[in-house]
């Protein structure tokens, strides 16, 4: 309990080498990243941006991270300390590529949360689901992309799997 963040967090260059590193194993390895803090230091840090275009490269930065961590079948987990700022809206484009989770743990309780993130082995890599419906019918509140001209397909990329996923979606009838 009595350590305490000193220094600067050079968070991009890390969980890029992680995850490079995770990519040379089999498809189904998994990265967690443990932070307490922002990322300051290096690519990907969020501490002097100022522009709407220095924060789209380094969402960017994160998301092509994840596009390959996904591709090479790569689960990206987050753990964050409670009470400390890391930007988990950046970050989270790694975990929602990869089929991975996001945790934000008091620090008494973290040795149980990586427990429970390692626990779900990964039973699928890159998983497209794909869904058609009759003619009739379109899908409601989901993303434009993901989407067939006429609304009845429906294809999302899941990345990796484990037993816990759950994709749902709604549909209604189209007006005549």
């Amino acid at each position: 309990m009595a350590i305490e963040e000193t220094g600067p967090t050079a968070l991009g260059p890390a969980v890029l080498t992680s995850v490079a590193l995770a990519a040379e194993g089999a498809p189904g390895s998994t990265v967690v990243i443990c932070t307490d803090g922002l990322a300051n230091v290096g690519l990907g840090a969020f501490d002097e941006i100022e522009t709407e275009a220095e924060i789209a490269k380094v969402k960017e930065f994160y998301e092509r991270i994840g596009e390959y961590a996904k591709n090479k079948g790569v689960t990206v987990n987050l753990v964050s300390i409670k009470g400390d700022e890391c930007n988990i809206e950046a970050l989270s484009t790694l975990q929602d590529l990869t089929g991975g989770s996001i945790e934000r743990v008091e620090p008494a309780n973290l040795t149980k949360n990586f427990a429970n993130m390692l626990s779900k082995p990964v039973i699928a890599t890159n998983v497209v689901v794909k869904i058609k419906l009759h003619k009739g019918l379109q899908f409601r509140n989901e993303v434009a992309q993901q989407l067939s001209q006429n609304n009845t397909r429906l294809t999302k990329d899941m990345g990796n799997v484990t037993e816990d996923n759950i994709f749902t979606f709604e549909y209604t009838i189209k007006s005549i």
